[in-house]
């Protein structure tokens, strides 16, 4: 029989925002950000962070985990990427780093797309949308 423990919920954000040494040199004002297509912020001046905490995080994660798995033993690493709506909840989720299982990886995707509202970031005083990481390790036995 097969046992599967979340070892490590590892939350990142991106949340250096760049500025050139010519911009600070002059005083100027930073460049402006950097949204893709989507209009989605990589890196807001105030990045979207769960507002609960990691620890409310890392339980929440832990709770809500239901995967069958039938591969081998050892540890497995997923990182997934999603969106934080303007209005907190996630949006688009995928997987950025494969864990090289694909169970594990739907498991880390679906824990994202079924995570609490956030606190939406905010670039310039405005609630923006933004693309956040979250890393998970499986410890499979």
């Amino acid at each position: 029989m097969r046992y599967l423990f979340i070892i490590v919920c590892l939350f990142l954000v991106g949340n250096a925002r760049a500025q050139t040494a010519q911009s600070k040199a002059k005083g100027t004002a930073a460049a402006p950000p950097q949204t893709n297509i989507a209009g989605v912020y990589e890196h807001p001046e105030k990045p979207a962070y769960f507002g609960p905490g990691r620890d409310s995080l890392d339980r929440f994660i832990k709770q809500h985990i239901h995967v069958k798995h039938a591969g081998g033993s050892g540890t497995a690493n997923a990182i997934v990427v999603f969106i934080v709506e303007k209005d907190g909840h996630v949006g688009a989720a995928e997987i950025l780093r494969t864990s090289n299982d694909s169970d594990l990886d739907a498991e880390a995707v679906n824990i994202a797309k079924k995570m609490p509202a956030w606190i939406p970031a905010k670039d310039h005083g405005e609630v923006v949308r933004s693309s956040n990481m979250l890393a998970i390790s499986f410890m499979v036995k």
